[in-house]
């Protein structure tokens, strides 16, 4: 799973759940019509040092060694038009729930939603209502790499000595 296929599947989640148009951060084109949320992937973080184990697969290549990383994608979702903080506001409640979560499983979880800033910005000179929260979804990285193998050989194992 790419770090673009996690941004998607959040805007998906988030479109699905409110009804809105829901885009992802510097897309090129003009701004949507009010209300819209936008969605900003703002970093990666490994949750453990170490992977807790390493999945290889052969093929004509060679051989492909995976660890899967267990991985907390974080973003930053704004909200824009009237009320924005009544936008966003719900997700916090969604995420508590199982069955508004499915769209997303197995593969990632929602591990937290930061409270709701209200965050109006001043556009041309006048005041725009907007609001911003926190959403960290955790699941697991799978970036594979050819290895060298190195390859059995007889040995012969002599007690004489």
């Amino acid at each position: 799973m790419t770090d673009d296929d996690v941004h998607s599947a959040l805007v998906r989640w988030l479109h699905d759940l409110t009804g809105l148009t829901t885009i992802k951060a510097y897309q090129e084109g003009p701004r949507p019509a009010l209300p819209y949320i936008m969605v900003n992937l703002t970093g990666t973080a490994a949750i453990r040092e170490w992977s807790q184990a390493v999945e290889y697969e052969e093929d004509t290549a060679g051989v492909t060694a995976t660890p899967p990383v267990e991985t907390e994608w974080r973003f930053s979702v704004h909200a824009f038009g009237p009320n924005p903080t009544s936008i966003l506001r719900p997700i916090r409640s969604a995420a508590q729930l199982a069955q508004k979560n499915e769209a997303l499983f197995p593969a990632l979880v929602i591990d937290e939603c930061s409270q709701v800033r209200n965050v109006p910005e001043l556009v041309n000179e006048k005041w725009e209502p907007r609001a911003q929260m926190d959403i960290h979804l955790r699941g697991l990285a799978r970036d594979g790499f050819l290895i060298d193998v190195i390859e059995h050989a007889p040995f012969d194992f002599d007690r004489t000595h």
